[in-house]
């Protein structure tokens, strides 16, 4: 799965543009803040029968683009479509308050699958990926919302999943690893410690911004295959709800 970045120049670029994007919205909310007006926007959840569009920057992902539809006050599904230099990758994302102890205190679950058809890996396989967080939700006196959280990646080859053994014995899987490769290579899991932070803007848009080390138990994840030069997932952008 190509979604690590093959060339020093590529990475040097998305860190760019990350950097680049956080200073935007930084000087953004800063002029807005002067006018000491306080939102109360949801970057969550749409609301029941209510829609969400998300845009996103980061690492891996140049762009990313998803919409919500609230199933409930506290559940929502949406679709979703991101794109870096080498992948595309297209997925469904559930989110969901599951408890809400007190008014500025909720614990919420996000729960994202993303199917890469891998037209531009090496190999031309396609793999599959779920990203399931936990997090604890904190809602400050300025309308802003801070977050902890623990999660887990899954990542694997579609035919290793339908197809046992398949690709046990073949070299070039998945991208990124030389030689034979075995089960390991073509089922993955690491777990994540993500931290972020949303401020409303408006009354229908917030700023977000996570990140998430991405880790192999207390350590950050070795450097080869999935996220090889930088294994850190960034997220920098909008939601809106409509």
């Amino acid at each position: 799965m190509k979604t690590y970045f093959e060339t020093t120049n590529a990475h040097r670029t998305l860190i760019n543009l990350v950097l680049s994007l956080c200073i935007t919205f930084s000087t953004l909310y800063t002029v807005s803040g002067q006018e000491k007006r306080i939102y109360h926007h949801d970057y969550l959840l749409p609301g029941k029968g209510k829609s969400m569009v998300e845009f996103y920057s980061g690492i891996p992902y140049v762009a990313v683009a998803q919409y919500g539809y609230g199933i409930s006050n506290k559940v929502s599904l949406g679709i979703f479509y991101g794109y870096t230099p080498f992948e595309k990758g297209y997925g469904l994302r559930l989110k969901a308050i599951i408890a809400q102890p007190s008014a500025s205190f909720r614990l919420n679950v996000k729960s994202t699958f993303i199917y890469y058809p891998g037209v531009k890996s090496e190999d031309g396989e396609p793999w599959v990926l779920s990203w399931p967080t936990l997090n604890g939700d904190l809602k400050l006196k300025n309308g802003a919302r801070v977050w902890a959280g623990v999660g887990l990646i899954g990542a694997a080859c579609v035919e290793y999943l339908f197809k046992p053994g398949g690709h046990a014995d073949e070299p070039g899987h998945p991208p990124g690893h030389q030689g034979a490769v075995g089960e390991k290579d073509m089922l993955m899991f690491f777990n994540t410690f993500q931290l972020g932070y949303s401020k409303p803007i408006s009354s229908n848009w917030s700023f977000v911004a996570e990140v998430a080390p991405v880790m192999e138990g207390f350590k950050l994840k070795s450097p080869n295959g999935f996220l090889d030069a930088f294994p850190v997932i960034v997220t920098v952008g909008l939601s809106c709800s409509l």
